[in-house]
């Protein structure tokens, strides 16, 4: 469902429920991933949150809240984000095993396991302050013609910071550091 028509869906208010009591710390990564986009081919078509009987994906919770439920939104804020950075990390890998083998770490008989939800979304936050505090550095120590990039014949200046980053680190001969950022499309041409 585009988010157009989502927000359209509610007529008042009281057509929302209230937020779902709902935690991924619990269920899961993967059943964030599934739910999330209902866009996707996972997408199993239900959802926690559901509006005249319609399902509302998770990347849109965000949107019904902050625009009809704004008393609601501040305890919906913080999951909403950090959901936004699971997902995000999760789609930028080349496949989600290839997530999982990065964010995997030994168990006590020493066999890999998952990072379990929180210490996964504390590493992946300290990750991109770090991706954010490279691009503050690059604006500063970069020329301007140093932080663009052509796209279809043009030259368009870098907004992104994990691509202001990566190309700092390219710039600096630090192209081995791996700071697990996803590109900004079209930056990359």
């Amino acid at each position: 469902m585009s988010a157009s028509k989502m927000i359209m869906l509610p007529r008042c208010e009281e057509d929302v429920p209230d937020p779902p009591a709902i935690s991924y710390a619990h269920r899961g990564v993967n059943s964030l991933l599934v739910e999330w986009d209902d866009n996707s081919p996972r997408w199993p078509g239900t959802s926690s949150l559901t509006i005249k009987g319609v399902p509302i994906a998770v990347k849109y919770w965000s949107r019904v809240y902050k625009y009809w439920k704004s008393s609601q939104w501040q305890g919906v804020k913080k999951n909403s984000f950090d959901w936004k950075t699971l997902v995000t990390a999760i789609l930028a890998a080349p496949s989600i095993d290839e997530f999982w083998a990065k964010y995997s770490v030994p168990g006590k008989d020493g066999v890999l396991q998952r990072m379990k939800y929180t210490p996964l979304l504390k590493q992946l936050t300290r990750r991109k302050e770090e991706v954010t505090r490279i691009a503050a550095i690059a604006i500063q120590e970069l020329t301007p013609e140093q932080l663009t990039y052509r796209k279809g014949g043009q030259y368009c200046v870098m907004r992104k910071a994990s691509t202001i980053a990566a190309r700092y680190r390219e710039l600096k001969g630090l192209v081995g550091m791996d700071l697990g950022e996803e590109e900004e499309e079209g930056e990359d041409d």
